[in-house]
C-alpha cells in the first residue's frame, strides 16, 4: 500500500485499492492502521504518505550526509533562481526527493520530502548517464533514453519538460562522490523554459558545490 501511495502521490480509497489489487474492505483496514501511526496522512477522503515515513526515511544515514552537504547549495540556488529546487537520491531504484524547497512551480508539483519521482525524470537520467547501461524506464524508447543519456554526459546535466495544463521544465546535475560516483542529483523545477540555459548553469553549480562538501564530510566515505 505505501509503495502505491508513493507512486501516485495522493489518492482515494477505490484508486488505491485497485492499483494495490485489494479489496476495499482490505485496503480501508491496512491504511487506517497506517492512520493510526502516521505512516499514512487522510484528509477528505484521500490518502498520502505521512509525517512517519518521511521521516524514517529521512533518518537514512547516506541521505543524512547527502542532506548536510546540499543544503546551503540548495537554499543559494533557490533564492537566485525562485524556482522549486530538490536534492534526489535512489531508493530501491526510484528516485526520491530528500530535501526540497518551495519555488514557483508548487502548485502545479510539490516537492515534497519523501516523493518518488515518476519514471524518466531528469535526476534518474543524471544517475543512469553514470551508471552501467541498462534497459530504459517504463514509456521510454530505447534510442530516446540513449540521446539523452547522451545529452546528459555531453552537457553535465539532464532536462525534462512534462505537464498538460502547465507545462514544467527541469534541469537536474549530478552530485558525486570524491571518487566520481554519482549518489544524487540537485533538480531545479520551474514553470517556464525562457531561462532555461542561465537556469541550467546555475543547477550545475551547486551540484558542483554541493559534490565539494560531500567530498569534506568523513561520513561520505560509505556512500
Amino acid at each position: 500500500m505505501l509503495e502505491v501511495l508513493a507512486r501516485v502521490d495522493e489518492a482515494g480509497l477505490t484508486e488505491l485499492a485497485a492499483d494495490a489489487g485489494l479489496p476495499k474492505t482490505t485496503a480501508h483496514r491496512l491504511l487506517e492502521q497506517l492512520v493510526a501511526v502516521g505512516g499514512v496522512e487522510r484528509s477528505a477522503g484521500r490518502y498520502r504518505i505521512g509525517g512517519t515515513i518521511v521521516r524514517l526515511g529521512h533518518s537514512w544515514t547516506s541521505h543524512r550526509v547527502l542532506g548536510r552537504a546540499a543544503a546551503l547549495p540548495l537554499r543559494h540556488l533557490a533564492g537566485w533562481t525562485g524556482a522549486t529546487v530538490a536534492l534526489v537520491a535512489p531508493v530501491h531504484g526510484r528516485m526520491v526527493i530528500v530535501n526540497g524547497l518551495s519555488g514557483a512551480a508548487d502548485a502545479a508539483f510539490s516537492h515534497r520530502q519523501g516523493m518518488v519521482l515518476p519514471p524518466g525524470n531528469a535526476a534518474e537520467v543524471v544517475m543512469a548517464a553514470a551508471a552501467p547501461p541498462a534497459p530504459p524506464p517504463p514509456g521510454q524508447l530505447p534510442s530516446e533514453w540513449e540521446e539523452r543519456l547522451r545529452a546528459a554526459r555531453e552537457h553535465g546535466a539532464a532536462v525534462h519538460r512534462w505537464g498538460d495544463d502547465v507545462v514544467l521544465s527541469c534541469v537536474a546535475a549530478p552530485v558525486r562522490t570524491r571518487t566520481g560516483k554519482v549518489v544524487a542529483a540537485i533538480g531545479t523545477t520551474m514553470p517556464d523554459s525562457h531561462r532555461l540555459a542561465t537556469v541550467t548553469a546555475a543547477t550545475r553549480r551547486a551540484a558542483l558545490l554541493a559534490s565539494a562538501n560531500l567530498a569534506r564530510l568523513p561520513e561520505a566515505r560509505r556512500l
